[in-house]
C-alpha cells in the first residue's frame, strides 16, 4: 500500500460542554496554529463543538441550531489547513433518532465531507443509544490524494480488550475501512480516563495499525467535565504500529504528524498514582474554572483523607485559594490540631479555627440528648459531623468559595459516613480512591520532602467523635475491606467467589450487605472525580430500594 505525504495536527484541546461559542473559538484558535505550523489538516475531539458529554442539552433544538451554524462559521473561515470537527448532526433519514454524533471535515470553505459515528456505547457512564442514531455505513474519502477513514471514539474499539468481554456490536466500522484499504485512519475521541487505560489504548490500537497496515491518528479531549477526567494522551501510529508522535496528558496540546516520520523515542512507563494524582488534579482544578469559582474550603481534620484532599486542592488551585477549617470538639486530640495546623504550613494554604462544643452542646440541648457520663451514642456523633458541615456550608456562601467533601471509596462503599455532616459539599476528589490508595497517595505527595507528616500517615485512622475512637473498631482491616469491595464492586464478584478467595465468610457478607444498604446514601452525595473502570457515580445505575438475596 502506498501512502501519501501528509501533515497532520493533533489538536488536542478542553472544551467547555454548552458553550458552543467558546468552543469554536477555541477550535479557530488551535486550527490557526495548526495551519501556521504547515499542517494539510487539523483534527478535533469528538463533539469538540458542544463537549461531551452534553447530555440531554442534545434534546433543546436551539442547542443543535448553535452547534450546526458554528460548524458552518469554522467552514467559511476558508483557512489553508482543513479540519476535521466534532459535532452533533441531525439525521436525514425519516427512521431512527433525530441526531447523530458526527465528524465534519471542514475544507475549501465548506462542509466537505460528513461521517456519523457508527457504535453507540451504553454501558458504564455512557448512554449515547439514548439520544444518536448509528450510521449504517462508514467509508473512507479522499482527501490530499490519501484514503481516509473517519471514525469516532467507541467505532476503532469493536472487538478489543478496551470493551466489555461479551461482542456488543454486530458492526465493525475498522473493519469496513480496513476492506476499502484506507492509508490513514482518523479517529476523534472523549475517552474518560480510568487507571491504567492509556497503556491499554496504545497497546491495541498499535495492533491495529500493523493490521490494516494503516497510519492512525487518535485524538483525545483533554481536561473535565463534572465527575469525568479526559486525559489527552493522543497519538500517531506509523503503519507497523510505532507511535510517530504523542501529545501531552491532562492537558492541551498541538502536535504536528508527518506521515514520513520515523517513530518516536519510546516513553517512559508511566507511574500509576502519579498519573492518578495529576486526573485529580486536573478534574479539581476544571471543575472550579468551568463553574466560575476560585476558592475551595474543607475540613482539616488532621486525619490522611483531609490532607490528601488538600493537598490536591492546592495543586489544583494555589495554595492562597485553599481554606481548611479546624473545627475541634472536645474529643478532638492535641495531635489532631497539630497535625492538621503543620499540613496546612506545609501546602501554604489558610487555614481557620471554628470551635462546635458550643454548637453541639445547643443541638444536644435543644434534643434533650446526651449528658454526663452518657454514652456519645451514634445521634450524637453524627450531630458533631454535621455541626461541621453546616461550618462548612456557610463559609462557603457567605465568600462565595466551593467545599470540597473527603471521603474516600471505602467509607462511601460501606456508609461510613454523615449525611449532611462531613459528605456536604460540591465535589469528592477522593471519592473514588480506596483508603490504602489515599495512604499511596500521600507517599507519593512526599517524595520531594515533606509535605503530608509522617506522624499523619501512621496513625490509626480515627474520626474522634467519641473517647479513644478508631475507624477499626467498626471497621475490618482496610487492606481487606478494599479487596473485598473491588472484587464486589470493579471486577463483578459474587460472595461465594469473595470468599473462595481467602476472605472469611462472616466478615465477606457483613460487608457486602453494608454496601447494598447505603445506596440511599449515596444517591445524595456528591459527585466524586472518577479514576477507576468502576466508580460510585452515574455508571453505576442501582436501585435504592431492593432485595439482594444473593448475598447469604
Amino acid at each position: 500500500m502506498s501512502f501519501a505525504t501528509m501533515k497532520i495536527a493533533i489538536a488536542q484541546i478542553n472544551p467547555k460542554v454548552g458553550d458552543i461559542a467558546g468552543n469554536a473559538a477555541l477550535v479557530e484558535a488551535f486550527a490557526r496554529r495548526a495551519e501556521a505550523l504547515g499542517a494539510d489538516l487539523a483534527v478535533f475531539p469528538e463533539l469538540a463543538l458542544t463537549g461531551y458529554p452534553p447530555l440531554d442539552l442534545v434534546e433543546n433544538k436551539d442547542f443543535i441550531d448553535e452547534n450546526l451554524r458554528a460548524l458552518k462559521r469554522l467552514a467559511e473561515l476558508k483557512l489553508k489547513v482543513a479540519l476535521a470537527v466534532g459535532f452533533v448532526d441531525r439525521n436525514p433519514a425519516a427512521k431512527g433518532k433525530a441526531l447523530l454524533n458526527s465528524i465534519a471535515l471542514l475544507h475549501g470553505g465548506r462542509v466537505a465531507a460528513r461521517r456519523a459515528k457508527s457504535l453507540l456505547p451504553a454501558y458504564d457512564i455512557f448512554d449515547e443509544a439514548r439520544y444518536f442514531e448509528p450510521a449504517a455505513e462508514n467509508r473512507p474519502l479522499k482527501f490530499k490524494g490519501a484514503l481516509i477513514g473517519l471514525t469516532i471514539c467507541e467505532d476503532i474499539w469493536a472487538r478489543t480488550a478496551l470493551l466489555p468481554s461479551r461482542l456488543l456490536y454486530r458492526n465493525n466500522p475498522v473493519k469496513t475501512l480496513c476492506g476499502a484499504r484506507a492509508s490513514i485512519v482518523i479517529n476523534i475521541s472523549a475517552s474518560p480516563f480510568y487507571r491504567g487505560k492509556g497503556a491499554k489504548r496504545r497497546a491495541i490500537l498499535s495492533g491495529l495499525a500493523k493490521k490494516m497496515r494503516a497510519h492512525i491518528i487518535y485524538v483525545n479531549q483533554a481536561g473535565a467535565n463534572d465527575e469525568l477526567i479526559f486525559d489527552g494522551n493522543s497519538f500517531a501510529l506509523s503503519p507497523a504500529g510505532r507511535i510517530t508522535a504523542r501529545a501531552a496528558a491532562f492537558g492541551e496540546d498541538l502536535v504536528l504528524v508527518d506521515t514520513d516520520a520515523p517513530a518516536a523515542a519510546a516513553a517512559a512507563p508511566q507511574d500509576e498514582t502519579a498519573e492518578i494524582r495529576a486526573a485529580l488534579t486536573l478534574g479539581i482544578r476544571d471543575y472550579f474554572r468551568k463553574l466560575g469559582f476560585k476558592h475551595a474550603v474543607l475540613g482539616l481534620s488532621g486525619g490522611i483523607d483531609s490532607a490528601v484532599v488538600a493537598a490536591l486542592a492546592a495543586d489544583a488551585l494555589g495554595p492562597g485559594n485553599v481554606t481548611g477549617v479546624l473545627m475541634p470538639s472536645e474529643y478532638t486530640s492535641a495531635q489532631s490540631g497539630t497535625d492538621a495546623l503543620k499540613i496546612a504550613r506545609n501546602l501554604g494554604i489558610n487555614t481557620r479555627t471554628v470551635p462546635i462544643k458550643n454548637i453541639y452542646k445547643a443541638f444536644l440541648g435543644e434534643l434533650g440528648a446526651g449528658g454526663p457520663g452518657k454514652e456519645v451514642s451514634l445521634t450524637m456523633q453524627n450531630l458533631q459531623a454535621r455541626s461541621r458541615g453546616s461550618i462548612l456550608m456557610a463559609l462557603a456562601n457567605a465568600n462565595n468559595w466551593l467545599a470540597l467533601t473527603t471521603g474516600n471509596k471505602s467509607e462511601i462503599a460501606i456508609g461510613y459516613c454523615t449525611l449532611y455532616g462531613d459528605t456536604a459539599g460540591a465535589l469528592a476528589p477522593i471519592a473514588d480512591l480506596f483508603k490504602t490508595e489515599v495512604y499511596r497517595l500521600a507517599a507519593h505527595f512526599n517524595l520531594g520532602g515533606e509535605v503530608i507528616p509522617q506522624a499523619v500517615i501512621e496513625r490509626p485512622p480515627t474520626a474522634e467523635l467519641k473517647p479513644g475512637q478508631k475507624d477499626q473498631d467498626d471497621l475490618p482491616p482496610y487492606a481487606e475491606l478494599d479487596e473485598i469491595i473491588r472484587l464486589y464492586l470493579e471486577e463483578n464478584r459474587g460472595p461465594a467467589e469473595i470468599i473462595r478467595r481467602g476472605f472469611g465468610r462472616d466478615l465477606v457478607l457483613s460487608v457486602l450487605r453494608r454496601v447494598e444498604a447505603n445506596e440511599y446514601k449515596r444517591k445524595q452525595l456528591p459527585i466524586g472525580l472518577k479514576v477507576t473502570e468502576k466508580s460510585f457515580g452515574y455508571g453505576r445505575r442501582m436501585p435504592i430500594v431492593k432485595t439482594t438475596g444473593f448475598i447469604k
